[in-house]
């Protein structure tokens, strides 16, 4: 997981605009690094990073919450590897270094679109894209295999709508090999997010439910419109309130889509 620095250019842009009540930007009162390779030395020492902004204009922190997708990426028990198909390359003698992907579209980080479980669901292009974008809690839970209707009747909402779960899975996200012995949601605690009007639901391993559980929990879910963002890497994010933006791949009518799952800081 690494911070994400923003070209000056983009950084400029992104400040000129004046901050919204809900998206507060908080601004550094000190001074920055003198010399690029300070710069560099303030990067590497923490997994967050502030974009490089001169002192007294507002900073932006990001977090990367995607899984690096390669074909060592962790996957789904069925679910086919990810492979790279080197079409061209300079070293070979090409102009140019040109790839093709074949790779499931539940690959990584990943969004289920209804039509993963339901016959005459939404494809994933046609979810409005204000679903993917906005205030969202990173919760904590302490679950051994479930996620139970008594662990979210506990969660202080305060108006969340969107909530990602971190759990002992963050740590199974780093192993290669599948893990069937992770967190999931029981049908009770998907009843109940529903019931308690939230619209998304973010999980820290590759599915909400586990294998034997998979259609009933997903149509508890699914068939209230509830999106299931699936896959993040919450191991170096602290519980708290932030802005969720995880924008998934626009494929036509499909079940689902990786996508860039990003947390922005709403602290500063």
């Amino acid at each position: 997981m690494k911070a994400i620095d923003l070209p000056e250019r983009w950084s400029k842009a992104y400040v000129s605009v004046p901050a919204s009540p809900r998206r507060t930007l908080a601004c550094s009162s000190g001074a920055g690094p003198t010399s690029s390779s300070e710069a560099r030395s303030s990067r590497d020492s923490s997994p967050f990073a502030r974009c490089s902004i001169p002192p007294g204009r507002c900073t932006v922190r990001y977090y990367d919450i995607s899984l690096n997708l390669s074909p060592d990426t962790v996957r789904w028990v069925v679910a086919p590897p990810l492979e790279v198909h080197e079409r061209r390359r300079m070293s070979r003698g090409d102009d140019v270094n040109a790839s093709a992907l074949t790779v499931s579209v539940h690959a990584g980080t990943h969004v289920d679109a209804p039509f993963h479980f339901l016959p005459d669901g939404a494809g994933i292009d046609s979810v409005p894209l204000e679903r993917f974008i906005g205030p969202a809690l990173v919760h904590q839970v302490d679950a051994d295999r479930f996620i139970t209707e008594a662990h979210v009747n506990a969660i202080s909402l305060e108006g969340a709508t969107r909530v990602l779960f971190k759990t002992r899975n963050s740590e199974l996200l780093k192993r290669r090999d599948f893990e069937p012995d992770f967190v999931a949601f029981s049908v009770g605690a998907a009843h109940a997010l529903v019931a308690r009007g939230v619209g998304l639901v973010g999980l820290d391993y590759l599915s909400v439910a586990h294998a034997d559980e998979q259609v009933p929990v997903h149509r508890a879910f699914l068939d209230q419109g509830v999106v299931l963002l699936e896959g993040v890497d919450l191991s170096a994010i602290a519980p708290g309130r932030y802005e969720l933006i995880c924008f998934p791949l626009r494929l036509r009518g499909l079940d689902g889509a990786p996508c860039r799952a990003v947390l922005r800081d709403l602290a500063g």
